[in-house]
């Protein structure tokens, strides 16, 4: 039976069964890949990126043989960049099939040059730790730090549609249940290192007006300061207009957002931050999203401050959320060492790819 490519139309509400469906894809996808259910997405959410694209712009595809919905991709950019794009194929586990994922990433990649973006990033994950195999069976990015088995089918099918291995993250989770007292302890040790010019500060919900200018441009940096490995990713921009319009999208649908920072008195700037996030069930994992400290205050454990702090005020903000779960560069060691110490365990591995796209001829 034929299968067809079309485009999602943001629906008027989160039960539409195409965004459901698409949804349910996009989990099960996962899970089969990553061997957990750790990270999820959510209806209401992705229905909120799809209506608010004043700055990061979501294309979402759905792939169907007949009436049934077998598979998905998205495509997503920044409005403050020219040629970066991030890729996303989903096949549901059970019609697994090299042809389709194949069919879905042409889609993606022939609407990515029609918008004009020509560096295509796409994430895959594994279940497997290369640690156990042989040196022939992993494929690694050119620093040699982290790998991904060369036998799994998504590593098969970028590798044959030209992506390169730029980069492997660690997914590790936390268990907010467990003792806090060795994050307490790391906290005060911590605390001990950068000195008076430097102030942890922490905020749930609606950053305060004091912050947000400070806050925006650290988010900037995560562009340019996070590791990328052989990736070469495009500086964003961020103001307070536009942390103020993701603070109105997520209250919208009940997320909670915790914010822990380092604030460097003398400048006034945000130096380091660490982001918690919770969706409305408040009773489901929370995921980590951004934590960085700023390249030219390194050295002070402020990493291990802002990481710390958050863990211990989630507690009491999120007490019935059993867990956090987090992605970290594997050439970053620092950050490793932190989530180690703080009582982080792996649970798997993401690569990050990268393909140079032959730009659009125009008829």
């Amino acid at each position: 039976m034929r299968t067809t490519i079309t485009p999602l139309t943001a629906p008027h509400d989160a039960s539409h069964p195409d965004l459901v469906r698409y949804v349910e894809i996009m989990n099960a996808s996962y899970a089969h890949d990553a061997g957990n259910g750790l990270l999820t997405w959510r209806p209401d959410v992705e229905l909120s990126r799809l209506r608010r694209q004043e700055h990061r712009v979501v294309r979402v595809f759905l792939a169907r043989t007949g009436d049934e919905i077998v598979g998905a991709g998205s495509l997503e950019f920044e409005r403050s960049t020219s040629r970066d794009v991030e890729l996303m194929v989903s096949v549901d586990p059970a019609r697994r099939d090299p042809a389709l994922a194949d069919a879905l990433y042409e889609r993606l990649e022939h609407e990515a040059r029609a918008l004009g973006r020509t560096n295509a990033i796409e994430y895959s994950s594994t279940a497997t730790d290369v640690r156990g195999l042989d040196e022939a069976d992993v494929i690694r990015p050119s620093s040699g730090i982290g790998g991904l088995p060369r036998a799994a089918d998504s590593v098969r099918l970028l590798l044959a549609r030209g992506y390169s291995l730029g980069l492997v993250e660690r997914a590790s989770v936390h268990d907010l249940r467990a003792d806090p007292s060795p994050i307490r302890a790391m906290l005060e040790a911590a605390e001990r290192t950068p000195g008076s010019d430097y102030e942890a500060v922490w905020w749930c919900g609606r950053t305060p007006d004091e912050y947000v200018d400070a806050y925006a441009y650290a988010i900037s940096r995560m562009s340019t300061d996070a590791p990328h490995g052989d990736i070469d990713v495009e500086e964003e921009t961020w103001d307070a207009a536009r942390i103020r319009a993701r603070e109105d999208r997520v209250a919208s649908i009940d997320q909670l957002w915790g914010i822990t920072a380092v604030v460097h008195r003398p400048s006034g700037r945000i130096v380091a931050f660490n982001e918690l996030v919770l969706g409305a069930d408040r009773t489901d994992t929370t995921e980590n999203y951004g934590t960085l400290v700023l390249a030219e205050h390194r050295g002070r454990r402020l990493g291990t401050i802002v990481k710390c702090l958050g863990l211990l005020k989630w507690r009491e903000v999120a007490p019935d959320s059993p867990a956090v779960f987090t992605f970290n560069a594997e050439v970053n060691r620092y950050m490793l060492d932190v989530n180690e110490a703080a009582g982080f365990v792996p649970m798997h591995w993401e690569g990050a790819w990268n393909k140079q796209l032959a730009p659009a001829v125009s008829a």
